[in-house]
């Protein structure tokens, strides 16, 4: 039956039914199966919400839902109180992914799913908009309470405007997204949602958010005035997102590795916004800053603030403590966003976007494109601190992603709809954005193996779209690909803890020494001999005409030597260092030019 006809038949059901039915269990059992179908409408939420006693306390605190394949239609929101307990809600795996559509009735559709404890979502399609096409209440889920927790893993989610609010999880927050597709998250009417998760303002225990895809979203991992102790965002790929990816978490401990930024935060910067921010410096890809009682009392763990919380204790206050690694992430954009990148729809400047946002003064205000991947404040960070280690990012060289992700249709209407976001007073065409879309953007339809109107997916794989990259963009750090692996068959042999041991081994330079800059580089710097005693000579490439810096530091990142600081021809150079001063053990050798770099290991051993 095709699904047009199915959500039809299921509406007018829902619309004639006058009571909820719900699974009947019993109080003790651990997981309960959720039947689907038609027939079935409302019974995934109503179970959920009926496991309670008189005192409205949850029976099953720790219960597993566990969806059979097919569809789920939702009728009513989830709502519970479960603050001591989780919430899990999982599909019923070797096979398709249970899907879970949200229905209207009387023209409204379901209302947000709000769960005061904790959450785990694994392997399920949600549909984030109702069969009308309005969105799931803004958020699918909002969670509330102190130390909880969510869990999101091997789930597709489509059209939502917002996934996750964690905004009034007021301490111990801790999050998880592992293998997950977060499609066409995108608003028509504003830039700031289109959010993976929002969780402004309060203090992170831990964020991990490994091999995930987001496409088409606005500000993807919505932080902003908050110390985040420990995150790993490590091999996802975040394709044309318009805005900021994130907005100035304060990072205690990072590793943000092995990612694809393709078209990333493609509406630029406007230059009025960077003199007001807090540093008075521009927004880049990674934002990063250091912890200060600035953040706000809200966004940091009273265990990291003096008694009268007026100031940031140790060790949290001292940045020679932090660890960040930013290593082997590819940021690249295509070539069909130059025509707005280089000003040809604005009438202001002739050489970039124009905005006319009134926030601070008025326009037109020149708007700052493409993003830079690293700004003045976080260039600081890691040149002058051994606790911030930066190498083998690869910039402006374009991957070879498996399909067009932005058509020259597709960036002219995003160049309007940026257009409209910025005010642009002379801007009054509505954009036409179905082409800019992966998935159909219709909530009727159901994606299967290369198709918009099937049955479902058994794995992120099985879309439409393609967002491999070619076989010579590989890691560093661990061998596999640059970006999501769940494009490839690699997600099947990657092992999330052994990766983690790699990326730490990277941060601690405990690499073999000939694990030098891979075949990607495009500087292809190496040195000979390797290890060596008193010479070795470094060899690189230069693609253009450009300002060259190569310095060597050791292990524990001070600056020992500069081997070239000056303009360099198109290429290939060498140059002869003498290292007789230097004690025996590893050091880093790293070339940059213009705003790529490259690092390689070598190894003194006298």
């Amino acid at each position: 039956m095709k699904m047009k006809t199915l959500l039809k038949s299921v509406a007018c059901i829902a619309a004639m039914s006058a009571t909820m039915v719900y699974a009947q269990v019993p109080a003790d059992q651990d997981t309960i199966t959720i039947a689907s179908g038609a027939d079935n409408a409302g019974l995934l939420e109503t179970t959920i919400n009926a496991d309670k006693d008189v005192d409205n306390n949850r029976i099953n605190p720790e219960r597993v839902y566990k969806l059979e394949a097919g569809f789920h239609f939702v009728l009513t929101a989830i709502n519970v109180n479960n603050e001591t307990g989780t919430i899990r809600i999982v599909g019923e795996t070797g096979g398709k992914k249970p899907v879970i559509i949200p229905l209207t009735t009387n023209s409204i559709g379901p209302g947000q799913n709000k769960v005061r404890g904790s959450l785990e979502l694994k392997n399920l399609h949600i549909q984030g908009r109702d069969d009308e096409g309005g969105p799931w209440t803004n958020y699918l889920f909002q969670l509330f309470g102190e130390d909880q927790s969510l869990v999101v893993e091997d789930c597709f989610i489509e059209f939502a405007e917002r996934g996750f609010q964690l905004k009034k999880v007021t301490k111990g927050l801790t999050m998880e997204f592992r293998n997950n597709y977060f499609r066409d998250f995108f608003v028509m009417g504003q830039q700031w949602s289109g959010n993976v998760f929002d969780a402004k303002e309060v203090p992170v225990e831990s964020l991990i958010f490994e091999n995930n895809t987001v496409s088409n979203a606005g500000v993807a991992l919505l932080m902003q005035n908050q110390m985040v102790k420990y995150a790993l965002i490590n091999h996802n790929t975040f394709i044309n997102t318009s805005t900021y990816l994130n907005l100035n978490p304060n990072w205690y401990e990072a590793y943000i590795t092995n990612n694809l930024f393709y078209n990333t935060n493609t509406m630029g910067v406007d230059s009025e916004n960077i003199l007001n921010s807090p540093d008075a410096l521009e927004f880049p890809i990674i934002a990063i800053d250091t912890i200060d009682i600035k953040v706000g009392k809200a966004g940091i763990p009273l265990y990291a603030m003096n008694g009268d919380q007026s100031a940031v204790i140790a060790p949290y206050n001292d940045v020679s403590n932090y660890k960040v690694y930013l290593a082997d992430n590819i940021y690249h954009n295509e070539a069909t966003l130059d025509p707005y990148n280089n000003g040809d729809y604005s009438a202001a400047f002739n050489d970039a976007p124009e905005s006319y946002l009134n926030w601070f003064s008025p326009g037109p205000h020149r708007v700052e494109v493409p993003a830079k991947f690293t700004a003045p404040r976080e260039d600081a960070l890691f040149s002058g601190n051994a606790g911030f280690k930066k190498e083998n990012n690869i910039l402006d060289q374009d991957p070879g992603l498996g399909m067009q992700a932005i058509s020259v249709a597709a960036a002219e209407q995003l160049a309007i709809w940026q257009r409209l976001r910025y005010e642009v007073p002379t801007e009054t065409r509505v954009p036409d954005m179905t082409s800019y879309y992966f998935g159909d953007f219709d909530p009727k339809t159901i994606p299967g193996i290369e198709t918009e109107d099937a049955d479902g997916i058994t794995k992120i794989a099985d879309l439409i779209e393609d967002f491999s990259i070619a076989s010579t963009f590989k890691s560093n750090i661990d061998g596999f690909s640059i970006g999501a692996l769940h494009w490839t068959a690699e997600i099947d042999s990657y092992d999330p803890e052994e990766g983690l041991s790699k990326i730490k081994q990277g941060y601690d330079g405990t690499l073999s020494v000939n694990d030098l800059a891979g075949p990607n580089s495009i500087f292809k710097l190496k040195n000979y001999p390797n290890p060596f005693d008193k010479e070795t000579v470094v060899q690189f490439n230069i693609p253009t005409r450009s300002h060259v810096r190569i310095s060597v530091y050791n292990m524990v990142g001070v600056h020992v030597a500069t081997l070239v600081d000056d303009v360099q021809a198109a290429g290939t150079h060498s140059v002869k260092w003498n290292a007789t001063d230097l004690e025996s053990g590893i050091y880093f050798c790293r070339v940059e030019a213009g705003s790529s770099s490259q690092t390689s290991k070598m190894l003194i051993v006298h």
